[in-house]
């Protein structure tokens, strides 16, 4: 039994914020009224169409009377009432189970508590200011990246989120202290884990070691949705956790970092017998696929 409470926060999220989320994009909008080529189909004439003002859609190809949020989802994902609800609870911000507490670690060392407070789509300035001085593009970034708030030793702080297999999150976020340098915020919440994006091909799968590097790839080519599946690690102590995964795959694209560490996964991964082919001499020179996009896009 689903409260009615919670049934209308889940009714709350925006369809357009919902539909960018997940990659559409309207191609015209008129005041409150965008359109879109339908998420449910292949067209080249745009057939579907949302209301801001109410928050309700019309798919005028199936000739589908206006719905809600959860109709969307449950068409989308083809998924039940309450499924549509948890996820877009989650995308909200308010799942109903309890957030997640962790020791966190802070790029100081110092490890404490960590309290997940709410998870949401990237609409902060100041994040999106730091996915452009990454040379991410927005499209990209608010795919594929959240807005985490969190508490961190009793500071209620904010970070890019880039959610792993187990729902924890890699939080990143760069800001200028009181004696006017750059300080970077780079820390774990939740489970420590790889994340896995499904891709149209399976003759092969990438490997990044982090998800700045997996966004800068995308921009780079040209793409929102990667053409073979791809593994996130996160960071190089998962790589023996995402191993048995690579190993469905009979050649690895591999994009680790220029340095020790990146060199010693990358022994680790041709050890393993798999076919490696060591894409890093793409961004020679570099320490990683990001530097070398932030510099050259």
């Amino acid at each position: 039994m689903i409260r009615s409470e919670t049934i209308q926060i889940a009714k709350s999220v925006a369809i357009a914020d919902y539909l960018a989320y997940r990659g559409f994009q309207p191609v015209r909008q008129s005041g409150q009224r965008f359109v879109y080529l339908s998420p449910f189909r292949t067209e080249s004439t745009p057939s579907f169409s949302v209301n801001q003002a109410i928050n309700r859609y019309k798919d005028f190809g199936t000739s589908e009377a206006g719905d809600d949020v959860i109709r969307l989802v449950e068409q989308l994902d083809n998924c039940s009432f309450a499924t549509a609800v948890d996820t877009l609870l989650r995308f909200a911000g308010q799942p109903e189970k309890p957030t997640f507490f962790l020791s966190g670690q802070s790029t100081s060392t110092d490890v404490v508590t960590t309290i997940a407070k709410s998870v949401k789509l990237l609409e902060s300035p100041a994040l999106v200011r730091y996915t452009e001085h990454r040379r991410i593009s927005y499209p990209v970034a608010r795919r594929y990246v959240s807005e985490v708030h969190y508490s961190h030793n009793g500071r209620n702080l904010y970070a890019l989120g880039f959610r792993n297999g187990k729902d924890g999150f890699a939080l990143r976020n760069r800001w200028t202290g009181k004696d006017g340098k750059v300080y970077q915020t780079k820390r774990n919440i939740g489970p420590a884990w790889f994340t896995t994006i499904e891709g149209k091909k399976s003759a092969a799968v990438n490997v990044f070691e982090g998800f700045f590097d997996f966004l800068s790839a995308l921009d780079y080519y040209g793409l929102t949705v990667p053409n073979c599946t791809t593994i996130v690690l996160n960071s190089t102590t998962n790589f023996d956790a995402a191993l048995p995964t690579l190993t469905k795959y009979p050649q690895v694209n591999a994009y680790f970092d220029n340095d020790t560490s990146g060199a010693n996964t990358l022994g680790k991964l041709r050890a393993s017998g798999l076919i490696v082919i060591d894409r890093s001499t793409l961004y020679s020179g570099f320490k990683d696929f990001n530097e070398f996009w932030a510099k050259n896009a």
